[in-house]
């Protein structure tokens, strides 16, 4: 992976911000923006890139994410989402363990394989697919910490299409979380460089609002 940069760390942090997002959708039984859930989807997919483009080749489709990433950020209380930020935290801290824990990385390995195998046959966000990504979050990752409970309407949650989709989700979002952390990502930051961050997210959002 090539060097670290801000600008490569924002991406990151807004595709972790937009998987948050999906979840929230997902668990209310809002219908996702099939372009956004394919391009997070694609991303768990890419294990060796040269930069945060090959993971994220549509950047357009994160433009919702960078808008919360900026909300997040913004230092105001009352423009932070509670539930949102519950769910990028666990998101955080389950990528930490992930990269420490080399049997949870060789499954990823192993899932991400089987996978793009069936993608010969299937598109990326046809149920069965989704059901996999599911799985490998459900086996690689999940038993990594404490589990991330999702909010949502019940009725909603009980029905596996749902299950499947916020799971696929959440491994997205620990995907986005290692690449993070991988291209110089420290939860640290958020204190101490705050401001520097919010400056490229906004810069990131703006030029996203012209593609």
């Amino acid at each position: 992976m090539q060097v670290n940069t801000l600008r490569s760390q924002t991406i990151a942090l807004s595709a972790m911000c937009q998987s948050a997002l999906m979840i929230q959708q997902a668990s209310v039984g809002n219908t996702l923006n099939s372009e956004q859930f394919n391009n997070l989807l694609q991303g768990i997919l890419v294990t060796s890139p040269n930069s945060i483009f090959d993971v994220y080749n549509n950047i357009y489709d994160l433009s919702d994410g960078s808008a919360l990433a900026i909300k997040q950020l913004s230092g105001q209380a009352n423009s932070k989402d509670v539930e949102l930020t519950r769910y990028l935290a666990g998101i955080m801290a389950l990528s930490k363990r992930v990269l420490k824990n080399q049997e949870s990385l060789d499954m990823l390995q192993l899932g991400i394989e089987q996978v793009t195998r069936r993608l010969d046959h299937f598109e990326l966000t046809d149920p069965s697919i989704v059901e996999n990504f599911a799985d490998i979050y459900s086996k690689a990752i999940s038993p990594l910490g404490q589990k991330i409970q999702v909010i949502g309407k019940p009725e909603v949650l009980k029905q596996p299409n749902t299950q499947n989709k916020v799971r696929a989700l959440l491994l997205a979002g620990v995907r986005a979380a290692v690449f993070w952390r991988q291209m110089g990502g420290k939860r640290r930051q958020f204190i101490f460089s705050r401001k520097q961050i919010l400056q490229e997210a906004l810069l990131f959002n703006k030029e996203l609002s012209t593609i």
